[in-house]
């Protein structure tokens, strides 16, 4: 089976590149092919680490949102699925449609599970659950893009097929109330200073391993029953957030000094994590995942969060130089922590 992957070396893309070449997928990637410390910094989006790093996959270096140009480079190849990793606005997929409309037999975007509908009208979700989210840009460009697709299904029978992750993670990230790609929570609570955490911190947050994402992932690769449908792929493990982040701390081998403190307030003080808190991690996401085990039986998540946060605190601690930790987040958490004043415990 041969299969292109667009970006395919980001935190989630990276490992199902991995599961898909050990499956024997003949694996291709089209990006720009940037370094192993951009991503590992932080700074490259899923287009992300050089690909030749990656032993059995073939590379195309090119950028997917220069139409011509790639068109020129793909010319001689067709492929059974196409994965488009890094794909965010409707351009974006207007763009692949035409790209791709001839030259694979199934083409799977990378949805977004926080297109569910917000607030919640049911605290299990499903499939079926309504894609409205009226506080984020991000979720809404996502439905936007599923929408184009739909209807290119249904007018063109273009092949495609949806995937929404949720809150997916890997090793050497801390998932937390402002995010999980860098070291700064982890190393407060190394230092006993208080971290914040959204809400009471009792509502549920549904995380997922990479690893475990991927082999639920890479059973949909070239799965003729997949076109046209739409999937999520997640842990059935529900923590609250209390709980993800005395994971965190227990991983560490300290007692986080946990500040609960509302999203709303947060989203004040930071705007730029208020789409974010208020249009997703501010309700409880539990997900029912039987679509994805009728598609591809067998798959189940098997890393517990406990246990994923250890492969993250020992990845971490194999070099000193991936601590990670970004000033500007750390004087925002101090802001955020003196602003409750007398609330503090």
């Amino acid at each position: 089976m041969k299969v292109l992957f667009i970006g395919g070396t980001g935190n989630i893309s990276l490992s199902c590149s991995r599961e898909a070449v050990a499956r024997g997928v003949e694996l291709y990637h089209f990006n720009r092919g940037r370094t192993i410390a951009d991503r590992l910094s932080g700074t490259a989006d899923d287009d992300g680490t050089d690909p030749g790093s990656l032993e059995g996959v073939q590379t195309i270096h090119g950028d997917i949102r220069d139409t011509e140009s790639a068109r020129k480079l793909l010319s001689s190849h067709r492929f059974d699925c196409v994965v488009d990793w890094i794909a965010y606005t409707p351009e974006h997929i207007t763009a692949d449609v035409e790209l791709f409309r001839d030259r694979t037999s199934q083409f799977i975007f990378i949805s977004s599970a926080s297109v569910y509908h917000k607030p919640p009208n049911h605290y299990i979700i499903t499939e079926s659950t309504p894609a409205h989210n009226p506080y984020w840009e991000y979720s809404q460009q996502k439905i936007a893009c599923e929408m184009i697709l739909r209807r290119e299904y249904s007018t063109e029978r273009f092949p495609m097929t949806i995937v929404r992750p949720s809150h997916t993670y890997g090793d050497g990230w801390f998932p937390t109330t402002f995010g999980s790609r860098d070291f700064t929570v982890p190393q407060r609570m190394l230092d006993g200073k208080p971290v914040v955490v959204h809400g009471d911190g009792q509502s549920l947050w549904t995380l997922t391993h990479s690893d475990d994402f991927a082999r639920g992932f890479v059973g949909l690769l070239g799965n003729p029953a997949a076109v046209g449908e739409t999937f999520h792929i997640t842990s059935d493990e529900a923590l609250s957030w209390d709980q993800i982040h005395h994971a965190i701390g227990n991983a560490l081998g300290v007692e986080p000094r946990i500040i609960h403190v509302t999203s709303e307030m947060i989203s004040r003080l930071s705007p730029q994590h208020g789409p974010g808190l208020l249009g997703d991690k501010a309700y409880s996401t539990v997900f029912d995942n039987t679509k994805i085990r009728r598609w591809v039986p067998g798959f189940v998540a098997t890393i517990p969060f406990h246990e994923g946060m250890r492969r993250s605190v020992a990845w971490i601690n194999e070099d000193e130089s991936r601590r990670t930790v970004d000033p500007e987040l750390d004087r925002l958490i101090d802001d955020v922590v003196a602003a409750v004043g007398p609330n503090v415990r």
